[in-house]
């Protein structure tokens, strides 16, 4: 069986493998020396033209990640009329100093609709489901003038002021860009000295561990459940108004949100039309996780908060 890609094996496979290990090792090399003699041609026919300007770390990422299209993916979108959180924003600015935007207010909101869902914050291990007793969200932020991508997760977010989110995302993104981020080197590193067909396994190997077992592997730069229940990505600064994020297999989260350019669009209001600010939010579901009932209950809460931010918990116990 696999999880997103045609490489997760069923047990008579993985047994078959292991059992063909075992005989080379015991009984006779001869299978282990042929087959190094292959792969060591079929890595240098791979490395033809794999240094040159288009096949840096992260176009060998994307290409070692995805196959054909088999997965449980489910796609949900939803017009956001920002009014009620432009106006929260201000408030917020005003009273902190701090720069507050939408992207930290969507995190904010994330994290605290996830908070009471265990069948949503949790984990796939070994075919079984475990609720987690955490909710993280993370954010990918563009590097290098957008050649690269960092992550950084905000940890315990159903507990955090949108105030925190801005410290801690702010903090963040100045030691990603700045390379001083050991263990964002760390995974660049990892990328850059491994051919395509290696990184694929090597991906799922590290982020199975890192994400579904919850263990560090500090010596790729992977900590342990580093993407976290949610993981935010924002298209809008690309001009797009909105897009469908694929979920990546080495990340082992259940959910993406996306947050696209901000237009103006017309929308009845108490019976009456009106121009109002909109922005396309789409989420990204991995079916495994949770039905369709139930992830519903997630988003009408999300969405409610997004709307109307002043009705969040942490906001309504102030």
């Amino acid at each position: 069986r696999r999880v997103h890609g045609e490489y997760r094996m069923n047990a008579f496979i993985g047994i078959g493998i292991l059992t063909a290990i075992l005989y080379g090792v015991y009984i006779d090399g001869t299978f282990f020396k042929m087959y190094a003699i292959l792969l060591l041609i079929y890595t240098i026919l791979t490395q033809i033209g794999a240094y040159s300007r288009y096949n840096n770390a992260r176009k060998k990422c994307t290409i070692a990640t995805w196959n054909g299209p088999n997965d449980p993916e489910v796609f949900v979108t939803h017009e956001w009329d920002i009014t009620k959180a432009q106006e929260y924003l201000k408030r917020k600015q005003k009273e902190s100093g701090l720069g507050l935007t939408i992207t930290h207010l969507v995190g904010y909101c994330a994290g605290h609709a996830l908070k009471d869902e265990p069948d949503l914050n949790g984990r796939i291990c070994f075919g079984n489901y475990y609720p987690k007793d955490k909710v993280g969200i993370s954010y990918l932020i563009s590097c290098e003038s957008g050649r690269d991508l960092g992550i950084y997760k905000v940890e315990d977010a159903d507990k955090k002021e949108i105030e925190d989110f801005y410290k801690e995302l702010n903090a963040g993104s100045k030691k990603l860009r700045s390379n001083k981020d050991t263990d964002h080197k760390k995974r660049g590193l990892s990328l850059s000295i491994f051919p395509t067909f290696l990184i694929e396994p090597l991906l799922f190997i590290i982020g199975y561990i890192a994400g579904a077992m919850g263990i560090s592997m500090k010596l790729f730069g992977l900590r342990d459940n580093a993407f976290g229940t949610c993981v935010i990505t924002s298209v809008g600064m690309l001009g797009y108004e909105h897009a469908f994020v694929p979920l990546p297999p080495y990340s082992n989260v259940p959910l993406i949100v996306t947050i696209g350019t901000i237009v103006k669009k017309p929308l009845v209001v108490e019976n009456e039309i009106k121009i109002r600010d909109v922005i396309n939010i789409t989420l990204t579901l991995d079916h495994r996780y949770t039905d369709g009932a139930r992830a519903a209950k997630v988003y009408q809460k999300f969405i409610k908060y997004l709307d109307d931010p002043v009705t969040c918990p942490k906001e309504s116990a102030v």
